[in-house]
């Protein structure tokens, strides 16, 4: 994990602490390209950090790589802690 992966959890945790929230209102505090966050949030998912939901109908508010939602997990809540 790295600066950039924590501060994606930063901006998912200061959108939406305790719900789901569309990934691109994430990305308008962090303005990375949506494909890097796409595959960032895909590997922290993989590393219990964030959940994802995917959409098989994308929308404005879907990544290119269709995820749709995402949510801080309490194990992404708890790295957030230690790194403050």
């Amino acid at each position: 994990m790295d600066e950039t992966d924590i501060k994606i959890l930063e901006a998912i945790s200061t959108v939406s602490p305790k719900s789901f929230v569309s990934p691109v209102k994430v990305n308008e505090i962090l303005r990375l390209n949506e494909m890097e966050l796409g595959d960032r949030l895909k590997l922290l998912k993989k590393s219990r950090y964030v959940d994802v939901i995917t959409s098989e109908y994308p929308s404005s508010l879907t990544l290119p790589n269709s995820i749709s939602k995402v949510y801080i997990t309490e194990l992404g809540r708890q790295r957030l802690k230690e790194k403050r």
